[in-house]
């Protein structure tokens, strides 16, 4: 009735049987399209059907995609068609013959895996093996797994663009659901995302390990290094006594010396060269002439004084590394900053040899710093050390100091090997070190650039491979009183 009242307007002249005419001929032309849809839709099924039976064989993979297709197309709701639709509808499926060779994928498999039913139906499971990835040679899809019975594992693929994706996969004998084909049927859901989280978490779990164990190495080493600053002190002091006795010993055979070479000299002064020679021979084993005695006499004073400046290097080595040991709390302090550097040459020493040529310029009459003159000596040697490491046979280092009203400045350059610059930044982190395994611990540079950051300055460094680096400390003036002791 309320579509013969919408028709009275524009038909009100055709009369009641004119207006049959019209509304049984709109029903017509609706009845007509939705047969021309089922029409449509069962030429789709036959179509789908046909090209799917045109690459398999398989009965059971033809039910698969004949549910699969007609669910799709009449929109039926897949949970009425049965478990087989609910699979087919909830996870990617495959099935294989007993060989491998597949013969059904539904469209989430195909979705996933980028391939199409020409691409897979008729080839071997094979070709998902991602064969370039042999570590995961065990999470290849093989269908004998599942000759005793249900098999369940991550399965890892390759999609048609040679990606990576992994699928939580159930395998099982054909056998179990169906007597129309031998083979094996797979179903399964994607993964992929949460293996990537999974591997992440792993990485990070694995990283705060390695962390770990760097700590306890670092608490290790620094209990190694508390005790050996301990006994190197020690030693230090035991060692001083006989330097002490053998450099005044020292002083008095020189002494001793001197005055026999004036007897030696006199002597022979007053007697007659011939007989001096006679009495040369007399002493057999003195096993000296006239010439050798000469050399004795000239040779002598040198070797004192060489002997004499190698106890005072001795004795200077020793009290710097008793200075350098010492570990106690300290209050800061105004400290000479070139007295600093001359302990951390000397104690850096063994590095620099004779390859590396140390230049220094200071500004006249520069001032002081508040500080502690152990740990800045401390920062030196680290930076000396570090600059003659990385010159890798003759170099230079190039130590240049000035201040201006309010900052003291001091550079350390080297024309080493340089500094990579995505490693630049990573320097002053703890236990990150560009030495080989066993060449370092990664913790030189981070506690130098503590010891002057609680000195309230500030350390820098910037390289070029191949060109050298160099490093910068900027620490205040005495006057300015800002560092604090930790």
């Amino acid at each position: 009735m309320d579509l013969l009242q919408g028709l009275n307007g524009p038909f009100a002249n055709l009369g009641s049987q004119g207006l049959f005419l019209v509304s049984s001929t709109l029903i017509l032309l609706i009845i007509i399209f939705f047969l021309y849809k089922t029409y449509r839709a069962s030429m789709n099924v036959e179509a789908k059907l046909a090209e799917f039976s045109s690459l398999s064989q398989s009965s059971f993979g033809r039910k698969l995609r004949l549910i699969e297709v007609n669910a799709d197309e009449y929109k039926l709701n897949k949970k009425v068609l049965g478990p087989l639709a609910r699979i087919i509808d909830e996870y990617c499926v495959l099935t294989t013959d007993t060989r491998g060779v597949v013969t059904f994928a539904n469209d989430s498999f195909l979705s996933l895996s980028g391939f199409r039913f020409s691409d897979l139906i008729g080839r071997h499971e094979n070709i998902l093996h991602p064969v370039d990835h042999p570590e995961f040679e065990e999470h290849f899809m093989r269908c004998e797994q599942a000759r005793r019975g249900v098999w369940n594992g991550e399965v890892c693929c390759r999609d048609s663009n040679g990606g990576l994706y992994w699928v939580n996969m159930f395998l099982f004998p054909l056998s179990y659901i169906t007597d129309e084909d031998d083979g094996y049927i797979y179903f399964g859901t994607d993964i992929t995302q949460i293996k990537a989280q999974n591997n992440e978490l792993i990485q990070a779990v694995r990283d705060k390990d390695q962390k770990i164990n760097q700590v306890e190495s670092m608490l290790l080493h620094s209990e190694k290094m508390a005790s050996l600053g301990t006994i190197s002190a020690g030693i230090a002091h035991e060692i001083n006594s006989p330097i002490a006795f053998v450099s005044a010993n020292l002083r008095r055979c020189e002494a001793y010396l001197s005055g026999l070479a004036s007897v030696i000299q006199g002597l022979r002064q007053r007697i007659d060269p011939e007989r001096f020679e006679q009495f040369m021979q007399v002493e057999k084993s003195l096993k000296l002439n006239v010439r050798s005695l000469e050399m004795v006499l000239r040779d002598h004073p040198a070797l004192m004084r060489e002997t004499a400046e190698g106890i005072e290097r001795i004795k200077k080595i020793i009290n710097d590394l008793k200075h350098f040991s010492y570990n106690k709390q300290e209050d800061y302090a105004p400290v000479d900053v070139a007295g600093c550097v001359d302990v951390a040459l000397n104690l850096a020493g063994h590095e620099l040899r004779n390859r590396v040529r140390v230049k220094q310029v200071f500004d006249p009459d520069l001032p002081r710093v508040v500080g502690s003159e152990s740990q800045l000596s401390q920062v030196f040697m680290n930076l000396l050390v570090n600059a003659a490491q990385a010159i890798q046979e003759e170099g230079e280092i190039v130590i240049e100091a000035h201040a201006d009203a309010s900052w003291y400045h001091l550079t350390v350059s080297d024309n080493g090997v340089g500094i990579d610059a995505d490693k630049l930044s990573q320097i002053f982190e703890p236990f990150f070190t560009t030495k080989p395994i066993g060449k370092g611990t990664g913790l030189g540079l981070s506690i130098s650039q503590d010891i002057i950051q609680r000195h309230g300055g500030g350390l820098s460094a910037e390289s070029t491979p191949g060109q050298g680096t160099r490093f910068h400390i900027r620490l205040p003036l005495a006057e300015r009183g800002e560092a604090h002791a930790a």
